[in-house]
């Protein structure tokens, strides 16, 4: 309750990834890939998403690429949306370790940033961006998506809470 920004910042979007591998712990890989219509959404996808939108602002759009991520090789080719699309053929392992693997380059980068106003290397809106406005746009995107995970979880087996 009481840190300092940076610690604050990554408390949230800690908070944020805990509440959907809770919202997607102990489902099969037919429920991970469950669309409740009329959405496409599905509990994988969002994993699949959230994994990939982290590691694109902080690895590759803050950083650099100071780490090739693992689902990269998969992306090359893919029109929007192709999180969503593809996730149903991706094991929960994977989906699981591909947020595990942008959680711990978020920290690492985040830990090895001078101030939360460092800018970005690469620049998406034809300028460069702060640390801090891509973890606030983290937490953001979260949050957005976990209103999503809730009701898809309560489709699939009633499960409804945090």
């Amino acid at each position: 309750m009481v840190a300092d920004e940076k610690l604050m910042l990554l408390g949230m979007l800690a908070f944020q990834r805990d509440t959907l591998r809770w919202k997607c712990s102990g489902l099969t890989p037919s429920q991970l890939a469950y669309q409740h219509a009329p959405s496409e959404l599905s509990l994988g996808g969002l994993l699949k998403h959230l994994a990939v939108v982290e590691a694109a602002w902080v690895n590759l759009t803050f950083a650099g690429g100071i780490e090739s991520p693992s689902w990269k090789s998969q992306h090359e080719g893919e029109s929007e949306g192709w999180t969503f699309r593809t996730a149903g053929a991706d094991s929960p392992e994977r989906l699981f370790t591909w947020l595990d693997e942008s959680q711990r380059v978020t920290e690492l980068v985040v830990s090895k940033a001078s101030t939360l106003d460092a800018l970005s290397q690469d620049t998406p809106y034809d300028e460069p961006c702060s640390l801090r406005w891509i973890l606030l746009h983290l937490v953001q995107e979260y949050g957005r998506h976990l209103g999503h995970a809730d009701l898809i979880r309560e489709a699939i087996d009633g499960t409804v809470g945090i």
